[in-house]
């Protein structure tokens, strides 16, 4: 099969191939020319890795709302267990709504999703402990 190129695309036998998906041309060992950035080998200038928050503050926010959800509905009332539920879910609704790169721990999915979820739950769930009969 022949390599060659024509009208400055390679070509491989007759069909044209991007040229990209071809093996990088060998280079001597002591060359002038420089590594591109995205070579990892011998490129210079690295930065250091940068460190991404861990999920810890979000999963203990809504840890804490939820521990406080159930210490309210068993000693105050069902209903306020509930609504505290609600509130929860609105609260991280709100920061998955309101953070530029959304909470580590609650980004699940695209940023919409996430908040009409939360938001959406919230209303449900509260709605429920407002109406729903039995509650004390």
């Amino acid at each position: 099969m022949a390599v060659g190129t024509r009208s400055g695309r390679a070509t491989v036998g007759s069909a044209a191939v991007d040229p990209r998906a071809l093996p990088d041309p060998p280079r001597d060992p002591g060359g002038t020319e420089p590594a591109p950035a995205w070579h990892s080998v011998g490129a210079k200038g690295e930065e250091p890795a940068r460190t991404l928050p861990g999920p810890e503050r979000a999963i203990v926010t809504v840890l804490s709302g939820i521990v406080l959800a159930v210490v309210l509905g068993v000693l105050v009332g069902a209903r306020v267990g509930t609504g505290t539920i609600a509130l929860t879910l609105a609260v991280a609704g709100t920061w998955r709504a309101t953070s530029s790169t959304g909470p580590v721990g609650l980004v699940v999915r695209s940023r919409g999703f996430d908040v009409f979820l939360c938001w959406g739950g919230a209303v449900v769930i509260g709605l429920l402990a407002l109406t729903a009969p039995g509650l004390g």
